[in-house]
């Protein structure tokens, strides 16, 4: 089953065509392809910020080549195999590219989308296995990647395998070991997935645990498989996967975003333009790569789509028109709800917080929408529990959780309990919460815990925390910036979550705080 997001077989006579000059021929085939070779490059780099580059790189050489193609029939392998070489490519020259980006204007900019499992879970609204396994991919090493992003089309009915083993300059049968061997370890990382996220968590994992930093990898994967192949209870959480096989047919392709297909139709222009001069070309492809970058960035957020979902994009004094696929959703309301300004307890009048929110918050129709802005939250606050009023949410080690605090508890328990509101990192509609130690809360398989920033993009979306209203007048919930639909909770056993919405009033309960003033 193919996911009918792009052709079986390319038009030869667009090929033809393009090969000729007819510049509308090449465009379009840039707009029949361009999905299959982002998807290519975006899960074997693992939505590394060079991502974009790869990608309009790899369709300026394919349409630079065209005219030597002497098989059209064969221009979807033709176009895979110089997929698979610029990727490797990018590989090789990643030590060199990293020293010239320091030297870069912008290049410590975090990458709007640099996390491909996680747009892809977003954009396709992944749930269940599908999500489990695309979340899996980032336990792969690069080679395995390369491999993996390959077989992922082939599954998904939009390669063939002797595409994949041209691509791949293996034989059928080399290429068929490779094959396995990478659906192997992508298994072992499902299981591994699967034994993270269940709950309750075995406790043996959760210990050995305890000194890992939080970033998937080889090493981590190879230490965490043998607990769970040894782990009576993490074989059993995991006993109902399927063959990945029967999760990828007719799986959605992740749409292009808009910035790139301006991107690379900008280098297209700007080639066009300069009759086939290579230094002029070249120089016309940076100008539009600028500035389409800048586009890029610019549409880097969901694309409002309520009436026609029209977006005007323009590079190299040429303007464009895409429609907006109906599932990217519409920016991300401003500001929470209801709030009121921060007032901390006067001396010698309360011993504990005093509530910060309007008492006229109600509950609306859906969590992606909010009650009309008041004043924002900033600096520090305590967040009381509705269901446990005398906890709050705080932090154990690094952890996230639900822990009583009084007026005399300890001065580490009170500072634990007290988070700073700031901007949130992704989205400054939204907040992030600081701790003393500089630490952002933010979710990691969707477990609540505490980690220093590290400048990424998926860092930030992870830490970013948009507010809605709760369940109890005056109280808030938190909803995820990249994991719309999930709210931080705590379970029964006051451990902090991102759990998907339940519509129960324990569940509402549960992932609904009073805003109060801070302990310290």
């Amino acid at each position: 089953m193919r996911s009918q997001d792009v052709q079986t077989q390319p038009d030869i006579a667009v090929v033809v065509a393009a090969q000729a000059g007819d510049r509308q021929a090449s465009e379009q085939l840039i707009r029949d392809w361009l999905p299959l070779v982002y998807n290519i490059v975006g899960r074997a780099l693992d939505g590394h910020s060079d991502v974009d580059d790869v990608v309009q790189e790899t369709m300026l050489r394919v349409l630079d080549g065209l005219p030597g193609l002497e098989q059209p029939d064969r221009f979807r392998s033709w176009l895979v195999a110089i997929t698979v070489r610029q990727i490797r490519d990018r590989w090789r020259g990643g030590r060199a590219q990293a020293i010239t980006a320091s030297l870069d204007e912008g290049a410590h900019e975090a990458d709007p989308q640099a996390d491909f499992a996680d747009l892809a879970v977003l954009r396709l609204q992944l749930s269940g296995q599908r999500r489990e396994a695309t979340e899996a991919t980032r336990w792969l090493e690069d080679e395995e990647r390369e491999v993996l992003a390959l077989w992922w089309m082939e599954a998904a009915g939009e390669l063939t395998r002797g595409e994949l083993a041209a691509a791949c300059e293996l034989t059928p049968q080399h290429a068929a070991v490779r094959v396995q061997r990478v659906k192997e370890r992508l298994e072992t990382a499902r299981a591994i997935v699967r034994a993270m996220t269940v709950a309750p968590r075995c406790t043996a994992l959760t210990a050995a645990l305890t000194s890992w930093d939080g970033r998937p990898s080889a090493l981590w994967r190879k230490r965490l498989a043998r607990h769970v192949r040894e782990c009576p209870q993490c074989l059993f959480n995991a006993s109902d996967l399927v063959p990945a096989e029967a999760l990828l047919g007719g799986f959605a392709l992740v749409p292009v975003p808009i910035g790139l297909v301006g991107l690379v139709l900008g280098g297209v222009s700007a080639l066009g333009s300069t009759g086939g001069t290579t230094g002029a070309g070249a120089h016309a492809a940076g100008d539009a790569r600028r500035l389409a970058r800048l586009l890029g960035k610019l549409t880097a957020k969901p694309v409002a789509a309520a009436t026609a979902g029209t977006v005007v994009l323009a590079a190299a004094g040429v303007a464009w028109y895409a429609v907006t696929p109906a599932h990217e959703s519409a920016r991300r309301p401003a500001a929470a709800a209801g709030l009121s300004p921060t007032t901390a307890p006067a001396p010698g009048i309360s011993a504990s917080p005093t509530l910060l929110v309007s008492p006229s918050v109600t509950p609306t129709a859906s969590p992606l929408r909010t009650t009309a802005a008041a004043t924002r939250l900033s600096g520090p606050h305590a967040l009381r529990s509705v269901d446990e009023p005398g906890d709050y949410v705080s932090q154990s080690g690094r952890l996230g959780v639900l822990d009583g605090v009084g007026a005399a508890g300890s001065e580490v328990d009170r500072r634990a309990a007290t988070f700073t509101f700031v901007p949130g990192l992704a989205d400054p509609d939204c907040y992030s919460l600081r701790d003393a130690a500089g630490r952002y809360l933010r979710h990691y398989f969707f477990r609540l815990r505490l980690d220093a920033n590290d400048g990424s993009a998926v860092f930030q979306k992870d830490a970013t925390f948009c507010v809605r209203s709760g369940a109890a007048d005056g109280s808030v919930s938190l909803e995820s910036y990249n994991f719309p639909g999930r709210y931080l909770r705590h379970r029964a056993d006051r451990q902090l979550w991102l759990d998907p919405s339940e519509n129960t009033a324990a569940y509402r309960s549960s992932r609904s705080f009073v805003v109060a003033a801070p302990w310290v």
